[in-house]
């Protein structure tokens, strides 16, 4: 395959899950501020803050002194082209790189992604969103889930549609857990009673920016435990965005692309990936709570980057 196919193959994938998760993001933090709406000031206005932290953005400083700065991060955060992390940057970058390698991919990914792009760029449907955000970004998660569909029902899984789970993978890993990282970080002191009701809600949010929350409530019946989350949408073995689960499906998708048989020499992104998947498998939830959770978070977000990196190199990836 050649590179720049993969390439492309890669980051439509990596873009489109990009900008689901943001969609999620926002979505979680605007039914918050309507539960929380008139009860607390501080703590939902955290979880709009947190937002850049969690998606690796500086806010420019028109949105930090705007009137309304959620509006503002709202905006900047779905609409604005100039931010290459906003929801509309990246459906445009994952049509794009689409639209590049038409004769790869098959005619039900290209048409719901171009249909996507469509949708969230009519005049109507952003004016709406303004007021009313909820379907514009359940418009996005439904593009993705669809698109994810057709290429995973009758595309080949052959090298390409590997390129395509690596690429939606590792953006899933990596999202899950700055999620936990940030968002563990404000919530930990919430653990007074008075503050079982608002700790509760915060959880279950942090739940469904990953859409967890259901399958969590299946498995940990009652109250939302900190260390719960923690366990489940990190070490989970079978939750599809589970830390766990996602390195691992991206293992799987490089070994598929390297072709690894015994005894051959392991390129670096499949030690890199091997080596953060041993701290997943193998190390006990006690032991992690017990020690620096922040520093552990950060330690498995910088092997990710580094997998990215030797990636880059190997593959020639942007």
């Amino acid at each position: 395959m050649l590179s720049r196919v993969a390439d492309a193959l890669f980051w439509m994938s990596r873009y489109l899950e990009r900008a689901e998760h943001v969609a999620r993001l926002l979505d979680v933090c605007f039914h918050l501020e309507l539960d929380l709406h008139g009860v607390l000031a501080g703590p939902h206005e955290l979880q709009w803050t947190s937002l850049a932290a969690i998606l690796q953005q500086q806010m420019p400083e028109q949105t930090q002194a705007a009137a309304s700065p959620q509006a503002a991060i709202t905006h900047w955060l779905t609409f604005d082209l100039e931010n290459p992390g906003s929801i509309m940057s990246c459906v445009s970058r994952a049509r794009a790189n689409a639209r590049s390698v038409r004769g790869t991919i098959n005619s039900g990914m290209w048409r719901e992604l171009n249909m996507l792009h469509i949708q969230l760029s009519d005049p109507g449907f952003s004016r709406q969103a303004v007021e009313s955000p909820h379907e514009y970004y359940q418009a996005v998660e439904r593009g993705s889930c669809l698109f994810q569909g057709v290429c995973d029902a009758p595309l080949n899984h052959d090298e390409g549609w590997q390129f395509i789970q690596l690429g939606k993978h590792l953006e899933r890993a990596e999202k899950t857990l700055r999620i936990l990282d940030i968002q563990y970080h404000l919530l930990h002191d919430l653990d007074s009673p008075e503050d079982l009701p608002l700790a509760n809600l915060l959880w279950g949010a942090v739940l469904r920016s990953c859409r967890a929350y259901e399958a969590y409530q299946r498995i940990y019946v009652g109250r939302i435990e900190p260390e719960h989350v923690v366990e489940f949408l990190l070490l989970h073995p079978h939750f599809p965005r589970s830390a766990r689960y996602c390195l691992q499906s991206a293992s799987d998708a490089l070994a598929a692309i390297e072709g690894l048989a015994p005894g051959r020499k392991l390129s670096e992104a499949d030690r890199e990936l091997g080596l953060v998947l041993g701290e997943l498998r193998y190390r006990e939830l006690e032991q992690i709570m017990t020690g620096d959770l922040h520093e552990f978070l950060g330690g498995l977000q910088k092997q990710c980057g580094l997998v990215s990196r030797a990636l880059q190199r190997r593959y020639s990836l942007r």
